[in-house]
């Protein structure tokens, strides 16, 4: 089939979690179909980058933007009863190579990663019965609206406010896209049950992540020097849910874990930090932050035991996959592990609050062989479990129905 697939963020490198499921579908259609690729740039261009994904479709076209400004000019949507993440997304460059592509027959099917990119649809001059005749699948991945509430609820004055607007618009919007697409697909069942108590929707699918065992494997990787035990977090640290758990961390719990080992580092990886994650490092002794790393597999592989302290959390969480697939032993909040099934107490511990988080890692630090056994049991767990094969297969059958 030819297959026009538009991304919301350029879906390569796969460095956080949005775009390493928009890339494995990507690696997995143009196996199988004819692919042609539409996405923004929302950060530094990089060359070798869109080459490595020109090289792979039929056609591709981009446009980039500028995060602060369009943030800002995005904003004017809340006045037009619109979501913000509609209009941040959303380029009269690419609408245009959409409706171009679309005026001829040179297109079977649309896939759409992330709710912002209906509006390529939406607003498409062939809207309407042009593009009734063709199938028209989204991957929502998770019920967004959901966690701008979440947002919402865990914010106050002005913010609170804009929150609760972009949760409550959003809605709306994708309660659209359940009414104007053939197939709606969501990561989890949990998220898909949640998705039909908020729409009418008839059309939906649970189509799971998977992950890279072969890649995120539990063989030995460069290390990290450190004097004493290792703790780490991998996640990209500009977006608010990551950025609130570590906070968490350090302020409630990482203090706890000191006072019985001193020389513990905490590690925080990831991209583009805020300026609140920075000062962490600057405030508390051992706590460091790494920003851009090129292979997070050299912290994962020294790690005792990694860490995931998310209060808001959605669909499933690709940095639990990856270290789990690693066989590393893990300490999570209940939220960042519901949408993986794997069993508490065995392929992960799980602790709702501070004093609990603090003792679970404390456990595992003080025993070292019960820290390797939960560790081979989550990665078994993610061997049996966590397929990109497996669960893209899903794709098959939509596409090869035609309706």
């Amino acid at each position: 089939m030819r297959i026009l697939f538009i991304c919301h963020r350029m879906p390569y490198p796969p460095d956080k979690g949005d775009k390493i499921r928009s890339y494995n579908i990507l690696k997995y259609m143009v196996q199988r179909h004819e692919v042609h690729l539409a996405f923004i740039v929302d950060e530094k261009k990089n060359s070798r980058s869109l080459e490595a994904l020109s090289s792979t479709v039929k056609s591709l076209c981009f446009d980039s933007v500028h995060p602060l400004p369009r943030k800002f000019l995005s904003s004017a949507a809340l006045l037009r009863s619109k979501p913000i993440s509609a209009s941040f997304f959303y380029s009269r460059k690419i609408q245009k190579w959409v409706d171009d592509l679309l005026d001829g027959p040179g297109v079977d099917a649309i896939m759409c990663s992330s709710s912002p990119t209906a509006e390529y649809l939406f607003r498409s001059r062939h809207y309407g019965a042009g593009l009734r005749r063709l199938p028209r699948v989204i991957d929502l991945i998770d019920v967004d609206s959901y966690k701008w509430e979440q947002y919402a609820d865990r914010s106050s004055g002005v913010m609170k406010k804009i929150y609760g607007l972009e949760a409550k618009y959003l809605r709306a919007y994708e309660e659209r896209i359940a009414g104007e697409f053939t197939h709606v697909i969501l990561t989890t069942e949990a998220e898909r049950a949640l998705f039909l108590k908020r729409s009418r929707a008839t059309n939906t699918r649970a189509m799971a992540n998977g992950v890279d065992s072969r890649y995120f494997s539990n063989a030995p990787a460069p290390g990290v020097s450190a004097n004493g035990p290792v703790l780490t977090f991998v996640g990209a640290m500009d977006y608010y849910p990551n950025a609130d758990g570590v906070s968490w961390f350090v302020q409630y719990v990482y203090s706890r874990i000191r006072q019985v080992y001193p020389k513990v580092m905490f590690y925080i990886v990831g991209s583009r930090p805020s300026a609140a994650v920075k000062r962490l490092a600057q405030n508390c002794p051992g706590v460091e932050v790494t920003g851009y790393v090129e292979d997070v597999r050299t912290y994962l592989a020294k790690a005792d035991v990694c860490v995931v302290p998310l209060h808001i959390a959605r669909g499933i969480q690709n940095k639990v996959l990856e270290a789990m697939a690693m066989g590393k032993p893990l300490v999570c909040t209940p939220q960042a592990v519901e949408g993986i099934s794997a069993e508490p107490g065995k392929e992960v511990l799980t602790a709702a609050d501070a004093g609990t988080f603090a003792d679970a890692v404390i456990g595992l630090l003080e025993d070292p062989n019960r820290a390797k056994e939960m560790g081979a049991r989550a990665r078994a767990f993610i061997e049996r479990h966590f397929s990109w094969q497996k669960s893209l297969a899903l794709l098959d059958g939509i596409f090869n129905a035609g309706v």
